[in-house]
């Protein structure tokens, strides 16, 4: 394309972000809504200004990496793109995770700062106490807790970092406390002049296929993706008012409730609960939102949910799915009970976010959405599917997907195999396996190694997932391969029931049989298993394929 947007080399995306909505007068507008209370535009500058001076002060270096692991409220929003203005580099995990998973991260991060919500500290000090790797020597010290009032007083120092520092010894409530930390901006203060090839940002991959890695994202793949997806593709407007089901610590949720709405000067509303139907659907019918983020799991949780209404969401005009497979059952479930356009598509730690996707109505027409596919690819990315040899497939074809564009991440930290494997010079090799239609759609077929080759022919276990959430009895259901007593690879579904529905020999019988009507009758499940509670799912709230499969290897 000729008309990519393209940035100067002095640039730092918290600028892009947050700045430039002042300079375009729009300092009094609201930018969060969070408990009922309004943030402007003004309010978060000041905010985001104080914490890059305050991490300056207290000796952060640059491109050094600045921990975020906190709820979805306005801290969040100022620690992150506070360490980004002050030339760190910002990276997000989940805030409800165990201290062994906290462990991981702080010896794979080695955080010059972390932010930690309260609710995260007990399960995050306990892996402070067996970790050991490169900080201030004194890490508790550069521990800062967002939501408790009650800990040591501020201090203001500049240290030296210690080559090789002792094992902490920590002790309770050594840390910082946020608004005890804050300090206020000389009048000369400036941002770290960054360049746009600086690095920004670590987004962690899902973990699919072993621990989760940081791919490592420069400024300006977040204002790329923003221009090309959010505001020219997509159409977001100043005047929406965005919120999400997933969480900010995930890139998706990062990009579409917290970037793309300040990017164009909308409003994001934050919570801290559990998104559940109960708390998100009021939450939405009073704050008057417009554009929803959510996940196929949560679509199907308010499909379930008995008190779901429409005028919940009569000010909803689409709502974005991602994350996982949404199946085409489920799309056309929530278009007859809702009515919101779904905006299905794909993105990934590694673009940064979206680049092939479904599109609501906006100023260039009609909406172009398609149940079932994943849309068209953004105008500003590059495409192409290709087999095992290499060679390019035809319309119709399974292929693997190599996706190109200027939000790319550079490598993954720490893992030059995995860099060499998927990031191949300038695009990426994720090993998901898609077709292309002759109208240009896009169908995703799961992983590379989640298909199934069964009798010599490659068979999708989503579609077979498809083919079973179809039926009444379904409510959850994930297929993976067994091999059988010849140790061929056949389909192996195992399926959580809805209410009502007796999980038993007669229902598999009837479940294989529904799927034999439907689909060839080699795709149909050899063996159907069920679960009385939920799928076990990763923290990115997909269902995890991989500890599955390890589960029914230990059955042999």
């Amino acid at each position: 394309m000729s008309d990519l947007p393209t940035f100067p080399d002095r640039f730092n995306m918290a600028e892009y972000f947050v700045d430039s909505n002042i300079s375009l007068g729009r300092g009094g507008k609201v930018a969060i809504r969070f408990e009922g209370k309004s943030i402007t535009y003004d309010e978060v500058a000041r905010n985001v200004n104080r914490v890059a001076y305050t991490l300056i002060e207290n000796g952060l270096q640059p491109e050094q990496r600045v921990l975020l692991c906190m709820q979805d409220r306005p801290e969040f929003v100022y620690a992150w793109f506070g360490a980004i203005k002050a030339g760190g580099v910002a990276t997000q995990i989940n805030p409800l995770l165990p201290a062994a998973d906290y462990e991981y991260y702080l010896n794979y991060v080695k955080p010059q700062f972390a932010f930690i919500d309260e609710a995260s500290l007990a399960e995050f000090d306990k892996a402070i106490k067996s970790t050991r790797y490169c900080g201030s020597g004194r890490f508790t010290d550069d521990v800062i807790v967002v939501g408790r009032e009650r800990l040591k007083t501020p201090r203001t120092v500049h240290f030296e970092i210690d080559v090789a520092p002792p094992l902490q010894t920590h002790e309770p409530d050594s840390h910082q406390t946020y608004s005890n930390w804050l300090e206020e901006p000389d009048d000369d203060f400036k941002p770290w002049p960054t360049s746009k090839d600086d690095p920004a940002v670590w987004l962690f991959t899902s973990g699919s296929t072993g621990q989760s890695k940081g791919a490592v994202h420069t400024h300006a793949h977040f204002a790329f993706n923003t221009e090309v997806y959010a505001k020219r593709f997509i159409g977001m407007r100043e005047n929406d008012i965005t919120i999400a089901g997933p969480r900010l610590f995930f890139g998706y949720a990062t990009g579409t409730n917290l970037m793309f709405p300040f990017a164009v000067g909308a409003t994001t509303v934050l919570f801290k609960d559990r998104p559940l139907p109960e708390v998100l659907l009021p939450l939405i019918e009073r704050e008057r939102v417009t554009v929803f983020t959510s996940v196929p799991t949560l679509i199907n949780n308010i499909l379930q949910w008995p008190h779901a209404r429409m005028e919940a969401l009569r000010t909803v005009r689409f709502m974005w799915s991602a994350g996982e497979a949404l199946p085409r059952d489920l799309h056309e479930r929530w278009d007859k009970a809702f009515g919101v356009p779904i905006i299905d598509g794909i993105g990934s730690a590694e673009t940064f976010h979206i680049y092939i996707s479904n599109r609501p109505a906006g100023a260039w027409g009609k909406a172009d959405i398609r149940p079932g596919s994943l849309g068209k690819l953004v105008a500003g990315y590059e495409a192409k599917l290709l087999d095992d040899d290499g060679k390019v497939v035809g319309p119709g074809e399974i292929g693997t997907l190599w996706i190109s564009g200027d939000s790319v991440a550079t490598h993954y930290h720490a893992a030059y195999a995995k860099s060499k494997e998927h990031l191949r010079g300038g695009w990426v090799v994720s090993g998901d396996k898609f077709r292309c239609d002759d109208d240009g759609y896009w169908w995703y077929e799961g992983r590379g190694d989640d298909l199934l080759k069964v009798g010599g022919i490659f068979v999708s276990p989503l579609e077979v997932e498809n083919c079973l959430m179809q039926h009444a009895a379904v409510k959850e259901c994930c297929v993976i391969g067994r091999n059988d007593e010849a140790g061929l690879t056949k389909p192996l579904a195992i399926v959580v029931t809805n209410a009502g529905h007796k999980a038993d020999a007669k229902l598999s019988d009837a479940l294989i049989d529904h799927c034999k009507t439907k689909l060839v009758r080699y795709k149909a499940p050899r063996w159907v298993e069920f679960r009385a509670d939920v799928l076990p799912r990763n923290d990115r709230d997909k269902i995890d394929r991989k500890r599955l499969r390890a589960e029914d290897g230990l059955k042999k």
